[in-house]
């Protein structure tokens, strides 16, 4: 992806904050691969001060930074944010979010030389991770574009799986087209987004080619394993 050169909230605007809708500046089937949840030691919900404390250190903060529910960056998606209502949770999922309400979250961005990208934790009560992750994953099923409402003619398209990177206990990967506008000198906007369950936590990394070229952005693989492999040793360790 390239060295990292700090904030450029011009084009992480451009790039990242209109896309994926939050306040920047201020896989295939469960029997593909290793989607089958492997044995923890305790499926525990982490603490808004765990999240902060875990997330990869170096990017920008995003989101109002108050304490609650999501922590002002991560909410619960509405059934009816997009059309047709099976998108809802591939756009969620753009979002690092998805339909059900965390009980915290953070999420930060990291500037590249032609790439941004976005890493979002939320954490989940109960069995609400699992399912997030089977909703995205039949979404993907069918959901191949969709408009992304209040943004001015900000649409999603050429929706499909791509490769997983065999991390975490459930993950879900797909490729998209970010069209900025209707105008059509307006950027077309190469995404790439991995969403990974560790345990009752969801890690999504979003990448995209921020100058808008045809080059396809990629996560960073070394930034995912070394994310999740925080989340999971803090997943296995007893409750204090």
């Amino acid at each position: 992806m390239g060295r990292a050169v700090g904030s450029r909230c011009g084009a992480v605007v451009l790039g990242v904050g209109i896309v994926l809708g939050v306040g920047a500046c201020g896989g295939g089937d469960e029997a593909a691969g290793h989607a089958a949840a492997k044995p923890r030691v305790a499926e525990r919900v982490l603490a808004q001060r765990e999240l902060e404390h875990l997330v990869l250190p170096g990017g920008t903060k995003i989101g109002s930074g108050t304490r609650g529910v999501g922590n002002g960056t991560v909410k619960a998606v509405p059934h009816h944010a997009t059309g047709p209502a099976a998108c809802v949770p591939v756009l969620a999922a753009t979002h690092g979010a998805s339909e059900h309400a965390p009980t915290g979250s953070v999420t930060r961005i990291f500037t590249f030389e032609q790439d941004s990208l976005v890493i979002s934790l939320a954490a989940y009560r109960g069995r609400d991770a699992s399912r997030v992750m089977a909703e995205l994953r039949t979404a993907l099923r069918t959901c191949r574009k969709f408009p992304v409402a209040g943004t001015g003619g900000v649409t999603w398209s050429g929706i499909r799986l791509a490769r997983q990177l065999g991390e975490g206990d459930q993950e879900v990967a797909f490729l998209g087209e970010v069209y900025m506008g209707s105008a059509k000198d307006y950027p077309i906007v190469p995404n790439e987004v991995h969403v990974i369950r560790v345990g009752t936590t969801i890690v999504t990394f979003t990448a995209a080619n921020v100058t808008a070229t045809a080059a396809s952005p990629v996560v960073p693989r070394d930034m995912v394993h070394r994310q999740v492999t925080a989340l999971e040793r803090a997943a296995a360790a007893p409750v204090l």
